[in-house]
């Protein structure tokens, strides 16, 4: 089935990192949610100031990875329907209020219209079924694991890099070794624990790249050779096994 384009009335919520108090701005403005022209699978989040906006604004132009992102209600919020737009790999958040007629008597609460938009973005910012049925072979194909060089065919690299396999490494590492590996390659914060890890690793954004990237080396389209080039090991050949089995000797050099 196509995918459509989802257009409604919203404006801008802006949020005080200190005083965590969300103020929306006075302008009228459109989101535009549609199919990413490049990426049938990603989406383009776009929101617009109205013409009649005295005021210039910046629009703002996000790319949605279904999986990677929530549409959620900020239920602290009581005088508006405040929804805050979260990219879970990074943990950005951008707010909107929607501005079609709500309940006067009660500002916070969803109306019909409301409740229906709410459910046509969650089916879009949810990833498809056949990503569910590549997570539910990962226990087996893990058992099979042991070896430092896999004697069965990988179909995607998450076959392997699972979260339950991520989480046993984690375990093996001490608070400091664990920032000292992944701190610098997540977005900055004070310090970075295994939970950290595990919710990129687990999120959507992280299991279409790799699934994306593995559907590149399994084409041989070259990028074998430029991930050798990037990563510094000799080339062999393309495809998953290779790609992994050279990822392995770096790791092993260092």
């Amino acid at each position: 089935m196509a995918a459509k384009t989802i257009k409604f009335n919203a404006g801008k919520v802006q949020y005080d990192e200190e005083t965590k108090r969300c103020t929306p701005l006075p302008f009228k403005g459109v989101v535009s949610i549609k199919p990413n022209a490049d990426e049938e699978e990603f989406y383009d989040f776009t929101w617009t100031p109205k013409s009649n906006t005295t005021r210039s604004l910046d629009k703002d132009e996000l790319l949605i990875i279904p999986g990677d992102v929530s549409f959620k209600q900020v239920q602290s919020c009581k005088t508006g329907r405040v929804f805050a737009l979260t990219f879970l790999s990074s943990g950005a958040k951008n707010l909107y209020w929607l501005q079609d007629i709500g309940d006067d008597d009660e500002l916070d609460k969803l109306t019909e219209k409301d409740k229906s938009l709410v459910k046509s973005v969650e089916e879009l910012i949810t990833p498809k079924d056949d990503d569910d049925e590549i997570k539910e072979e990962e226990p087996i194909e893990l058992k099979e694991e042991p070896k430092d060089n896999p004697s069965f065919p990988l179909h995607s690299i998450s076959d392997l890099l699972t979260p339950q396999l991520v989480e046993q490494h984690l375990d093996s590492l001490t608070p400091d070794q664990i920032q000292s590996l992944y701190g610098p390659h997540l977005p900055p914060t004070s310090s970075v624990s295994k939970h950290d890890v595990l919710q990129v690793v687990r999120s959507g954004f992280f299991q279409q790249t790799a699934n994306k990237l593995s559907e590149q080396l399994r084409e041989s389209r070259g990028v074998g050779y430029l991930l050798a080039q990037a990563f510094h090991y000799d080339y062999n050949g393309e495809g998953i096994d290779d790609f992994l089995n050279g990822i392995r000797r770096v790791a092993k050099d260092d």
